[in-house]
């Protein structure tokens, strides 16, 4: 399995931005062959942090994700927003 958090601080008030177009990205990913989980998530310590958690089958399902049109719009829309990013894999401890 492939997963991963990625971590957006957004400059204050970019949020809602972000998350208003996330549903539509969210459906689409969620239907692409080895997607086992995409979803957002917003810290109640820090509202301008959002959290994004994905499974993959493999990293190959994760390159195909990066290659949609999609996950190209959104991420060039959301970028624009970040003051900073965070990018962690992730593997069952053991």
């Amino acid at each position: 399995m492939y997963k991963f958090i990625i971590t957006i601080e957004c400059k204050p008030g970019a949020r809602d931005k972000i998350l208003a177009r996330a549903p539509e990205v969210q459906l689409a990913t969620r239907a692409e062959p080895g997607c086992i989980a995409y979803d957002f998530y917003t810290c109640t310590d820090n509202p301008d942090r959002l959290v994004f958690v994905e499974s993959w089958i493999d990293e190959a399902a994760h390159d195909f994700h990066m290659a949609q049109a999609h996950t190209k719009t959104f991420i060039a829309f959301h970028e624009q927003f970040h003051e900073r990013l965070t990018f962690e894999t992730i593997n069952v401890a053991s």
